[in-house]
């Protein structure tokens, strides 16, 4: 197949559907297939991708409607002769799949991590004609769509991310650099993702000051940037917690972060199936998680860890501090390990992500 992925995301964003577009790209490559990254010149993504070995392509995509974009994506396509069309954006399924319809180009699929859509004529009209499947990473979202009753049942494919699973790593992030002298009872409590409204971290340091109240020997991690990080950061010095709550910045090598953390936590209040979360379980970390989207498809409350209601504080607390009760933590962990195991891995992932672009290549051919 040759297959051209399109992601006109910011330049400066990276999250779980720009991993999971270059995790499918290297691999469906290392299966013989030709695959190309679409992706706007100098972000974040075409930098992932080019070190990953991904051939890469820029494309000027900022609207529903791009004429530069369209055209750009119109060359490659012919040039390259491309097969089908993986989009991650809605912008990017209405320009490249407004030009595949007039030019009777490739087939354009929607990758959809979170839910894009709703039940409006604006979708309806506006989207569905320039889209010729929908790909998502969870059951909730597919029987949403699927209430809409705007297609056929197969029209929307549930493929669950993949994650390597127990990634091998010979180094452990760092604790004394941050300040922290780890005893034997010192408990590690990590936390990832984007500094963003979505990912609830202001409920997560309201919570830590409650745990923090009766587990004193405990540390808050928490990795990455955006926009709300003075905020954040003002909120912990409010609360007097600054020495208990360390905001570490963007991390690149998450599993060393996941190998001195005794329990991950995504606050979120809402995701489509959160990498954040199957990267800790797949390395064996037991988890608090909000309830949002796929995350009861994902994990099991209590064998792998607690599930609790987004946006309320207390919930989060008395999960965190429900795990750190449990004498044996390690043996949660790797009932979470084994079950990423054998329901997400990278392999189950690609073999049902080519299978289903196969099949519909064929299908439009006949």
């Amino acid at each position: 197949m040759k297959i051209l992925f399109i992601n006109s995301i910011g330049k400066h964003k990276w999250g779980g559907g720009e991993k999971w577009m270059v995790l499918a790209a290297q691999e469906l490559m290392k299966r013989g297939h030709h695959v190309l990254i679409g992706c706007r010149k100098n972000s974040v993504l075409e930098h992932r991708a080019k070190s990953g070995s991904l051939p890469v392509v820029n494309f000027s995509v900022y609207t529903d409607i791009s004429l530069l974009g369209g055209i750009q994506i119109a060359s490659v396509f012919k040039k390259e002769a491309i097969d089908i069309i993986v989009a991650c954006q809605n912008k990017d399924v209405r320009v490249a799949g407004c030009i595949s319809k007039l030019l009777k180009g490739p087939l354009v699929i929607s990758r959809q991590g979170v839910q894009l859509m709703r039940n409006t004529k604006k979708y309806k009209w506006t989207f569905k004609p320039f889209c010729d499947g929908i790909i998502t990473n969870t059951q909730s979202i597919k029987k949403e769509y699927d209430s809409y009753g705007w297609w056929s049942d197969d029209y929307v494919k549930v493929i669950y991310n993949g994650i390597p699973i127990g990634q091998a790593t010979n180094t452990a992030f760092d604790l004394e650099a941050i300040g922290i002298k780890r005893h034997a009872g010192t408990k590690i409590i990590l936390s990832t993702g984007r500094l963003a409204k979505q990912k609830g971290f202001e409920y997560l340091i309201d919570a830590a000051s409650y745990v923090l109240g009766h587990t004193p020997d405990t540390h808050f991690l928490i990795a990455g940037q955006g926009r709300l990080e003075q905020a954040l950061k003002q909120q912990i010095e409010s609360a007097g917690l600054s020495n208990r709550i360390h905001m570490i910045g963007f991390q690149n090598n998450v599993p060393a972060l996941l190998q001195v953390a005794d329990i991950f936590v995504l606050s979120s209040l809402y995701e489509g199936m959160p990498n954040a979360l199957m990267e800790a379980l797949a390395h064996g970390t037991p988890a608090v998680s909000t309830r949002v989207n796929g995350v009861e498809e994902l994990m099991n409350d209590p064998d792998h860890g607690c599930i609790v209601p987004p946006g309320d504080s207390k919930a989060l607390a008395q999960g965190i501090l429900k795990l750190l009760e449990y004498e044996d933590l390690d043996a949660i962990g790797l009932n979470a390990q084994e079950h990423m195991k054998l329901n997400f891995s990278v392999d189950t992932m690609v073999n049902s992500l080519e299978e289903h672009l196969e099949q519909l290549i064929v299908k439009q051919s006949k």
